[in-house]
């Protein structure tokens, strides 16, 4: 009795554990984020940078770069499980120390403020089929810059283009609403500046997914 009842007992531990397991491979199979497309919004900060410009006309211009944030929109698509297509239009502006170096002795300075026009478009993958994955990103772009001196550097205002790499999590929270939390890495090459620039920072985006 004792060994028909331990018997039953394992059959039935071990049916619970199948159906337990089964279920959660099923629930874990019905969740699918592909086909579906992503309106969000974003917030990213931007490390300071230093370029040093050397201009035909002008003496060497040295444009020390504050840190700041940048706000934006951005739209992005399914292609499947993994992989997610997406682009954001981001705006800012950030505080520029401007100096016309003439020698050791004697340097003009002036704060101005640097406006920003940052267009990216970007192949996100996800790593796990899942609702919360790890990710990695890479992309291009153009980066637009604009800022009006009293110096003798005058207006500077240049559109570039720039690429990125990114890594980071993602999490879809609901069906229709997902986060995403991204450190990432930006290139572009200014026109006049000696060495190309980089610009550090971490985009964190809310979207609605339909």
């Amino acid at each position: 009795m004792n060994v028909r009842t331990t018997k039953l007992s394992t059959i039935t531990t071990i049916s619970l554990l199948v159906f337990t397991v089964t279920a959660s491979i099923c629930s874990a199979q019905e969740y699918s984020r592909k086909g579906k497309t992503e309106l969000f919004g974003t917030i990213q900060t931007m490390s300071s940078e230093t370029a040093e410009y050397l201009y035909p006309d002008v003496l060497p211009v040295i444009f020390d770069i504050d840190s700041t944030t940048v706000y934006g929109v951005g739209y992005g698509y399914n292609l499947t499980d993994h992989w997610n297509i997406n682009t954001d239009l981001l705006f800012g502006y950030a505080d520029t120390e401007v100096k016309i170096v003439q020698d050791v002795m004697n340097v003009t300075v002036e704060t101005e403020e640097m406006d920003y026009i940052l267009w990216d478009i970007n192949l996100d993958y996800n790593v796990f089929n899942s609702r919360f994955t790890p990710l990695v990103t890479g992309g291009i772009g153009v980066m637009d810059f604009g800022i009006d001196t009293t110096t003798r550097a005058g207006e500077v205002h240049e559109s570039n283009f720039s690429y990125n790499l990114g890594a980071g999590v993602r999490w879809d929270v609901k069906d229709n609403i997902l986060l995403k939390l991204i450190y990432r890495s930006t290139w572009t090459e200014l026109e006049d500046a000696e060495d190309d620039q980089r610009f550090d920072g971490v985009s964190f985006s809310a979207a609605y997914m339909f």
